[in-house]
């Protein structure tokens, strides 16, 4: 016999502010619990709104009885693409996940549908959302939304089940610069800064594109080390993402150094001089605006060279180390600085290693970054 018990005229409407800030506010209505035999049906449409690019909401509905028996039911998750892609991004590093089911954005009313087993502690049950929010900086569970509170579910009347229906998620579609960033790591998604400082610059030195430069020179030379390539594929990256609908470039950092060996004055100077000729080089390969380009000069890659050392086996590599770490680059009082005590280790030799081995990846144009948004 089909036991069926249908919530007829259920109309819940509710507006929630989601944080104190009321980033997010949900709608739902046209919810619907109802037993068909050994099923219970539950059914509604959600609607959220205010919810900001940066942050994703995840709607957990949760059926409780009075027992505190409860059944949790799939969730629905809401943001932006650009949210959703940087989700997709860290759990394919985390869980070693090739894809993610899609969200669904803020605005849109969603029919939402389950159907699960019945239970004896389901009768006088209630229904709620419980959600939790996800951004750049914070993470928190946010209060439940009540939709449906103790719902009768023995009455043996007979209605039909609505069929609602199924979710079908969205597959992720990547603009041509997110595509180009998944195998040039010096392409970097726009957040609004280009973190120039010395410290940020050494810490992307792997991630980063660099144009090496002979001794005490800054004009940009396409032999000189294999130059060339690295150029070509450069202005290759920039024309197509220039050239996209879907993507544009916001802003290229080029931050100039130079390896110790010369006045603290020289290498500044120098490193000045290769940042802007590689500006140069690329404006007249490229239809790119000089107002586009954030030069940076930081001198001696002090940084840089630190993390050569600190990955090598050379002699007298705790030493340097130490140098580095404690002795300003140049102490008036004393009259010395880090160079003239690293020149004075084991008789010249360390710093003819590190002047061999070291100098010249530090004798570039610094660490080009290339940084792109999605064309609105």
């Amino acid at each position: 016999m089909k036991y069926c018990v249908l919530l007829c005229g259920l109309l819940l409407m509710q507006a929630v502010g989601l944080s104190a800030k009321e980033r997010a506010r949900l709608q739902a209505d046209g919810v619907n619990i109802s037993r068909s035999g050994d099923s219970v049906h539950v059914s509604f449409r959600l609607k959220v709104e205010r919810l900001t690019k940066d942050y994703i909401l995840r709607v957990t509905p949760l059926l409780y009885g009075k027992d505190g028996q409860h059944a949790v039911l799939p969730p629905l998750e809401y943001g932006s693409r650009t949210a959703q892609i940087v989700e997709w991004r860290e759990k394919r590093v985390k869980e070693k996940r090739k894809s993610v089911s899609a969200y669904h954005k803020a605005g849109e009313t969603v029919a939402y549908t389950f159907a699960l087993p019945y239970g004896e502690w389901m009768n006088g049950a209630s229904l709620r959302l419980d959600a939790k929010s996800k951004g750049c900086c914070s993470e928190e569970m946010l209060p439940p939304v009540l939709l449906a509170a103790d719902v009768a579910l023995i009455a043996p009347v007979e209605q039909p089940v609505p069929v609602m229906p199924e979710l079908v998620p969205a597959p992720i579609v990547e603009t041509v610069a997110e595509q180009l960033a998944q195998e040039n790591t010096f392409l970097e998604e726009w957040t609004g800064s280009t973190k120039s400082d010395e410290a940020a610059v050494a810490d992307d030195t792997e991630t980063a594109l660099a144009i090496h430069f002979p001794i005490g020179k800054w004009e940009v030379l396409p032999d000189y080390e294999n130059n060339h390539i690295a150029l070509d594929h450069l202005v290759s990256v920039l024309d197509k993402i220039a050239g996209a609908k879907d993507s544009r470039i916001a802003r290229i950092l080029v931050v100039g150094a130079a390896s110790p060996d010369g006045s603290a004055k020289q290498n500044e100077y120098l490193a000045g001089k290769r940042a802007q000729a590689l500006t140069d080089y690329i404006t007249s390969h490229t239809a790119l605006s000089p107002s586009l380009f954030e030069i940076s000069n930081i001198g001696v890659a002090w940084n840089a060279l630190r993390a050569l050392v600190a990955d090598s086996d050379m002699a007298g590599r705790q030493q340097v180390l130490n140098i580095i770490d404690t002795v300003p680059v140049w102490d008036a009082t004393r009259n010395t600085g880090r160079l003239g005590l690293i020149m004075q280790l084991n008789q010249g030799k360390t710093y003819e290693y590190m002047k061999r081995h070291f100098f010249p990846k530090l004798r570039n144009a610094g660490y080009i970054k290339v940084f792109y948004e999605a064309q609105p």
